[in-house]
């Protein structure tokens, strides 16, 4: 009755999540009911994935003392493509100001185009001791600036949450995806994640300590897929001197 076990390394976290699958032999393993998700279930389910995916690619490449930015519009452009020319634009000017002081430009950014009216970009750049606001005010000609440094450690969960919320918005708004969920650079550092199939007759859902770390508050999570049906069991792990 074999297993699935994956390992996330992404900066100060480790992510550690068991479960089975029904692409492995399971038998001996009792299926919950799966019913066909609906449309809003399945939504959901999207939803999770995509906050799981950049909240391990900030971890990844981001840290304390980094910059959360907020870039809002004094004029309302008309929608996402027109906001995109002008981030594209900033962030070549950026990356150009990182370059002459010798520092690579990182970033994740996420465009917001709401209901009512609201337009914002919503971003996390790696500060590399630049004056980041000097430059946004230089760069960003086109609303206010909201700067802030993140202080809470290798844990993007909530922050990640927050950007796939605002993309979310932004593709309800518009009514359909237009381009990315999110945009990056190009010089990010992927996590290293290593899937192993394990042969043995069931999981412990134990949380396995490990030197220099301890577990993250409220991450500890054991349930049955809504997709597979099966038994999962996870759990993060952070870094101790990279705790926030």
């Amino acid at each position: 009755m074999p297993y699935m076990e994956e390992i996330c390394v992404a900066g100060g976290i480790i992510e550690i999540c068991k479960y089975y699958t029904y692409r492995v032999n399971v038998k001996g393993e009792k299926r919950a009911a799966r019913k066909k998700p609906t449309s809003e279930a399945q939504k959901k389910v999207n939803q999770r994935k995509a906050e799981k995916e950049l909240r391990r690619l900030m971890a990844a490449n981001f840290r304390n003392g980094d910059t959360v930015v907020r870039l809002d519009f004094y004029k309302r452009p008309g929608g996402s493509e027109e906001m995109q020319q002008m981030i594209e634009k900033a962030i070549r000017r950026l990356r150009s100001a990182y370059r002459k002081a010798g520092k690579q430009l990182k970033y994740i950014y996420v465009k917001e185009v709401g209901p009512r009216g609201s337009r914002h970009i919503h971003m996390i750049l790696n500060r590399e001791e630049m004056d980041v606001l000097s430059l946004l005010a230089k760069y960003w000609p086109h609303g206010g600036i909201h700067v802030d440094p993140w202080t809470t450690g290798p844990n993007f969960q909530k922050l990640a949450a927050y950007f796939i919320k605002y993309a979310q918005k932004t593709e309800e708004t518009e009514g359909h995806l237009i381009g990315k969920r999110w945009y990056s650079s190009r010089n990010l550092i992927k996590p290293r994640i290593k899937k192993t199939v394990i042969r043995s007759n069931r999981f412990r859902e134990k949380v396995a300590e490990k030197k220099g770390y301890t577990v993250e508050k409220d991450s500890v999570r054991s349930g049955v897929s809504e997709l597979t049906g099966f038994r999962y069991f996870s759990y993060t792990l952070v870094k101790l001197e990279e705790s926030g």
